[in-house]
This record gives structure tokens, C-alpha cells and sequence, in this order.
């Protein structure tokens, strides 16, 4: 039980660090002006997006990899694919909706939101998968 819970929580601080590592690197690096000329968008000055967001994001990382574990055996694939299916269909329920929604009040064609989300939940699933491995159906079966 105790090895579950490690590698739930391995597995879902793993998936936080690397998102946020994506989105620092797009719109840090690949976009940097992309909220620059929005006046009513200063999120940096205020104490929920340095603090708040990162907690809820957390928080979805947690139920993200709980979700994985969930539901292994019913993801197509195996063992990285498995991480880049489970990925796409997490991007398909949650991020397509914030781009076509939050985004595209910012943007009228969200390319950075639609990066980010994208690689976000791939990579994510790919690294949540790696933790689990093939100590998956071990995890699921008890």
C-alpha cells in the first residue's frame, strides 16, 4: 500500500514540474510578448498566480496521476504509448477546452495555449507512465 502511495505521489510531482517546465519554456522562451500588451492581464503582480496556482496545479497533478492508476488497463497501449495515449484523451476532455475557451479571450488563435496544453498532458502522461512502468498491473490488481 505504502509503495502505492510513493509512486502516486512521485508520479504526480513529476507530471507538476515537468508542466510547469513547458510552460515556462513556451511562454517564457517561445512567446515571451504573449500577454504583454494585454493591460487588464497582470497576473505576476498578484499573490493567487504565485502561490494559488501553482497549489491547484498540484493539486490537478495529483488527480491526474490518480486517474492513471484508475484507469491503466483500459488505456490503449503500452508502456510510453500508453503515457502519450492517455495524454492525448486528458488534452481532448480538459485542455481543448481551455483553449477553445479562456485562450481565445486573450487571443484570437491561441498557439501558445494550444502548445502548452498539448505538450503539457503528453509529456505528462509519458512521465507518468515511465513511473509506473510496468509495476502497473501490479498496482491495479491489489
Amino acid at each position: 500500500m505504502m509503495k502505492k502511495v510513493l509512486r502516486w505521489l512521485l508520479a504526480s510531482v513529476l507530471f507538476f514540474v515537468v508542466a510547469q517546465a513547458i510552460a515556462m519554456g513556451v511562454y517564457g522562451a517561445l512567446f515571451p510578448n504573449y500577454y504583454q500588451g494585454y493591460e487588464a492581464f497582470r497576473p505576476m503582480s498578484s499573490l493567487h498566480f504565485r502561490f494559488g496556482l501553482p497549489l491547484v496545479s498540484l493539486m490537478q497533478s495529483m488527480v491526474i496521476s490518480l486517474l492513471y492508476a484508475v484507469f491503466y488497463k483500459g488505456i490503449p497501449g503500452a508502456g510510453i504509448l500508453k503515457g502519450i495515449v492517455f495524454g492525448f484523451l486528458l488534452w481532448l476532455m480538459t485542455g481543448c477546452g481551455i483553449v477553445l475557451s479562456y485562450c481565445t479571450t486573450i487571443e484570437p488563435f491561441p498557439v501558445p495555449c494550444l502548445v502548452q496544453t498539448l505538450a503539457g498532458m503528453i509529456v505528462g502522461g509519458m512521465v507518468i507512465s515511465a513511473v509506473y512502468g510496468k509495476v502497473g498491473d501490479e498496482v491495479n490488481s491489489e
